[in-house]
């Protein structure tokens, strides 16, 4: 396992790691960033990481090194803090005022 800041590299098998944040509990699925895995290279492509991304961000990426999947992830990690990204709030159980409200008469 790497570690870089706050980040880090898991490995879960041949060529493929996850990213997770070691400020957040590992028991907590949000500190998992993203899953990676290394793709192999053809006559028409090099050799390239292919990185899921689960938190900050959604989709699929493309990157030709480790280092540079790992850049993002921290870019990633660093525009969350500034912006003051936290969990959402729990949904309440009760409206706005407390009560309960009544079932509809069927």
């Amino acid at each position: 396992m790497d570690t870089i800041h706050q980040l880090e590299l898991v490995p879960l098998g041949e060529g493929a790691w996850r990213i997770c944040d070691s400020n957040v509990a590992s028991s907590d699925a949000a500190s998992v960033i993203a899953y990676v895995e290394r793709m192999p290279a053809d006559e028409s492509s090099e050799l390239s990481y292919e990185v899921v991304w689960v938190q900050y961000t959604r989709g699929t990426t493309r990157h030709t090194s480790i280092q540079s999947v790992l850049t993002m992830a921290a870019d990633l990690v660093a525009a969350s803090a500034s912006t003051g990204r936290a969990k959402p709030k729990p949904i309440a159980h009760f409206p706005p005022g407390g009560r309960p409200v009544a079932p509809l008469a069927g």
